[in-house]
């Protein structure tokens, strides 16, 4: 574990290094002159609600895995819930493509003693909502309101189509890993001999032979499939997630004090740069978001407010979040540390 921390360590460097670079491309003297200047005349209870939206985006989160891991007959707190999406929502933050996120969070419910066949199935039916809910919204925008994605930068429009191609990857994926049972035997099965081999997750694998483990996870995913209503209340509950952080964009249009442009207009610019994120192998989709975000932004606000604009949105939607999550987990790491070290004595 060590090892691992060295290595999401070293990609909270990387995270820094774009960010650097990204900026001090981005603004001047006289940028950070408007941005001081800006925040001195926004009014508090935006900065509230972006706030509060930040917060309930993690609260819906919780209330996802509190409803799934109940129906498969475990029982966790809404607290644990967010407690496991801000592991999530950190390490994808700071490795490539996002990928970190999961397997720690996996690791995490493990170590909890959440059966790993439990946590998979919740971890895998919540990236398919996630990456469904972005593809619909995609279509959408292409749709009904494309000027923002056709007016941009061509190597933007790049990014959002190859975004587009690689999340209906992931849901394919995701939907062949949940309900095709033999791909799930054949990968459940090499993983389990790899990580036995190796000595990995010691004493936190099922302690069960491969067979007995894949025929509980059928009997699972049979008894997702007759809570119809659970599955379609948690996508619900997802959707509203999703749209907790993509609203952000549009309390910072609004606390800049524009108004010219909608709700949906601002909804498909955070659709477009979220899908073009997903195309970038960086940390927390850095640097490109911050790009599209301002390459857009000069089309939609007025002189000199594109930097703020762009500034305010990402520091709301993703530079607090990583921030508040990266503490709440370091606290955590050192009240684990303690109770190991008392159990050790």
């Amino acid at each position: 574990m060590k090892k691992k921390w060295i290595k999401y360590f070293l990609t909270s460097l990387l995270l820094i290094l774009v960010l650097y670079i990204t900026f001090h491309k981005i603004y001047n003297k006289e940028s950070w002159n408007v941005v001081r200047e800006t925040i001195k005349n926004i009014k508090c209870y935006y900065v509230f609600i972006c706030l509060l939206f930040s917060f309930l985006y993690f609260l819906c989160q919780g209330i996802y895995m509190k409803i799934i891991l109940g129906t498969l007959n475990t029982k966790i707190s809404v607290i644990k819930g967010i407690f496991y999406t801000v592991i999530e929502f950190f390490f994808s933050g700071i490795t490539p493509s996002s990928t970190g996120g999961q397997p720690v969070q996996l690791y995490y419910m493990t170590v909890d003693k959440i059966p790993m066949r439990k946590s998979y199935i919740t971890l895998i039916l919540n990236t398919v909502f996630f990456k469904l809910i972005l593809a619909v919204l995609g279509i959408l925008v292409l749709v009904f309101n494309n000027s923002f994605i056709l007016n941009t930068h061509y190597v933007y429009k790049v990014f959002f189509v190859i975004g587009f191609l690689v999340d209906l990857f992931i849901i394919t994926m995701g939907c062949l890993l949940l309900f095709n049972f033999n791909l799930i035997k054949s990968m459940y099965k090499a993983v389990y001999n790899f990580c036995k081999k190796l000595k990995l997750f010691k004493n936190k694998l099922d302690n069960k032979e491969p067979d007995e483990v894949l025929n509980r996870y059928k009997d699972e995913i049979k008894y997702i499939k007759t809570h119809k209503l659970a599955v379609f209340v948690t996508f619900i509950i997802t959707f509203i997630q999703r749209l907790f952080l993509f609203s952000i964009i549009y309390i910072v249009y609004r606390a800049l004090g524009l108004n010219n442009y909608s709700y949906f207009d601002l909804l498909a610019i955070q659709v477009c740069v979220q899908l073009a994120m997903e195309a970038m192998p960086l940390p927390g989709g850095s640097g490109l978001s911050e790009g599209m975000l301002h390459n857009i932004f000069t089309m939609i606000f007025v002189a000199g407010l594109a930097d703020v604009g762009m500034l305010f949105t990402r520091t709301f939607t993703f530079y607090i979040p990583l921030t508040i999550s990266g503490i709440i987990l370091l606290i955590d790491y050192i009240f684990r540390l303690k109770r190991k070290n008392k159990l050790v004595n």
